[in-house]
């Protein structure tokens, strides 16, 4: 159903593998309580989406469901958790399957993320960053970061031909190893997590997850994408 690499390292994946429901879908839930159905898309619907999104009447936007396979960073992986974790209360997210490196080793020294522009802390906020290094001190850094990327899989490598278990040996894997999962969600829960990962103070590498996203499924749901980013 297509596919994008947000990082663009030839590595990074967000693939939509499945779908249930679109913009009519959400239409005929919000209608439910009236026993009133429609059987194509009209303006009247389309003003219907629009005013659930203004007003945050989303519950709707629930019955339309979205299954992805990504690939990312561990790092970029965890701060995902965070809204599943966050959301089991009220059923946004339906399902997370997680690749485990207890089960499946690493064959590869390539399968770490490595930037390409490094960007500085910034001044005003302790958990953003702001710019760029300059060319001389980015391509430091990125030897540094790449050095540090392969010593962790010597020594993972190094570990499991001892006969060390997958499981201790990940032990030494750096937090920008690729990881893989199977995240489905609703659209209420994809609009959430937009809304958080694609606003000011999001990590940018999460945010082009967050903008893959909305490229995956505004062809599915593109009223409810157009409501939604009318008010951004």
């Amino acid at each position: 159903m297509g596919y994008i690499d947000p990082l663009k390292d030839g590595k990074s994946r967000i693939e939509l593998i499945d779908s249930m429901g679109n913009d009519l879908s959400i239409v005929n839930d919000a209608r439910a309580s009236f026993e009133k159905t429609s059987s194509q898309l009209q303006d009247q619907d389309i003003k219907l989406i629009k005013y659930l999104i203004t007003h945050n009447h989303t519950s709707p936007f629930r019955g339309v469901i979205f299954k992805f396979k990504v690939k990312a960073p561990l790092y970029i992986c965890r701060q995902w958790w965070k809204h599943v974790i966050a959301s089991n209360h009220n059923d946004e997210q339906l399902g997370w399957n997680e690749k485990s490196f207890r089960y499946v080793a690493i064959d590869d020294s390539n399968e770490f993320y490595i930037p390409t522009i490094f960007r500085q802390q910034a001044k005003n906020n302790k958990q953003a960053t702001s710019g760029s290094l300059e060319e001389s001190q980015n391509n430091l850094a990125i030897a540094i970061y790449q050095q540090q990327c392969e010593a962790s899989y010597e020594a993972y490598s190094k570990l499991l031909a001892l006969g060390v278990g997958r499981e201790q040996a990940r032990g030494v894997l750096i937090p920008s190893v690729y990881t893989s999962w199977v995240w489905t969600a609703s659209l209420q829960s994809l609009l959430h997590f937009i809304d958080l990962r694609a606003g000011e103070g999001a990590q940018s590498e999460i945010g082009a997850y967050a903008q893959a996203i909305i490229d995956l499924v505004s062809p599915i749901v593109p009223e409810a994408i157009q409501a939604w980013s009318s008010l951004k």
